[in-house]
């Protein structure tokens, strides 16, 4: 009976789509240019009174933590329920499985990922860290503390800098080389959107190595693809506002990445060489 429900498992992972995940050659830290994004669907929830007072007017705020194959590729929907891919297609995120995530993660959550608010956090889920093989609260544990890092950046600076105006994707090189390296200029992209004749800031995307998720952002966590990568964006860049603005005589906005930043989320290293056995060693 044991036998016969566990091959009943497998056929029925083996029928969901993506049901088993590639090797993890790397990953990918996906954060999302909020203002960018109510420019291009004003209807979210997470877009109404959407000012440059909330966290996400001025920060990069986190949207996944991609598993990425050796070819660069996302890993996605891994071992998911049968209905999750046409669900997320189909944005019935609110209609998707959402795992359990300890309540203070849950807090820093609604500061870092705003678009938990249309529970696209669910898709999201499903698509991209479904793949990882984290549990929900190593997943996200490991999220804040690098979209923490991307937070202290020179190029969460030089874009906040941008706000309603447009900047130039040298200059975002620039700043992320200023922290990084020239060497590792390859490790971050930008992702844009085409409205008009202008290109619109939605998304950045930093390569990571695996070790990269135990460790702060730093030059060494990221990874470097083999040979140049083609840009996604063109030399000009507009960064946009928050949809809804302050008011004449208002007091002025925080500083990027104050305050509203959630405490640091403690993550332990990982071992990463074989353990010395400790007891007599039979041969």
């Amino acid at each position: 009976m044991r036998r016969w429900l566990l091959a009943l498992a497998l056929l029925v992972l083996s029928s969901t789509s993506g049901a088993r995940a590639d090797v993890t050659d790397h990953f990918a830290l996906l954060m999302v240019w909020m203002p960018g994004l109510c420019k291009v669907e004003p209807d979210r929830p997470e877009c109404k009174d959407f000012t440059l007072r909330r966290y996400d007017g001025l920060n990069l705020a986190f949207m996944a933590l991609q598993s990425a194959r050796p070819s660069n590729g996302s890993n996605t929907f891994c071992y998911t329920m049968i209905n999750d891919e046409s669900y997320d297609r189909q944005r019935k995120w609110c209609e998707m499985y959402q795992p359990r995530i300890a309540d203070t993660l849950m807090l820093q959550l609604k500061t870092l990922m705003p678009v938990m608010q249309s529970c696209q956090d669910r898709g999201l889920w499903a698509r991209f860290a479904s793949c990882t093989m984290y549990s929900a609260d190593d997943y996200y544990s490991r999220a804040i503390k690098l979209s923490k890092s991307v937070a202290a950046t020179q190029l969460n600076s030089k874009i906040a800098a941008a706000v309603g105006t447009t900047a130039k994707q040298s200059d975002l090189l620039e700043a992320f080389k200023a922290d990084f390296g020239d060497e590792k200029l390859n490790a971050v992209d930008f992702v844009c959107r085409k409205i008009g004749k202008d290109y619109h800031l939605l998304q950045v995307r930093i390569a990571l190595t695996t070790r990269a998720l135990t460790r702060n952002l730093e030059k060494e966590s990221l990874w470097k693809p083999g040979k140049p990568i083609r840009r996604h964006c063109p030399e000009n860049i507009v960064i946009d506002a928050p949809p809804v603005p302050i008011a004449a005589g208002a007091t002025p906005p925080p500083k990027p990445a104050e305050p509203g930043v959630p405490e640091a989320v403690p993550v332990e290293p990982v071992e990463t060489e074989p353990l010395e056995p400790t007891g007599p060693v039979v041969r």
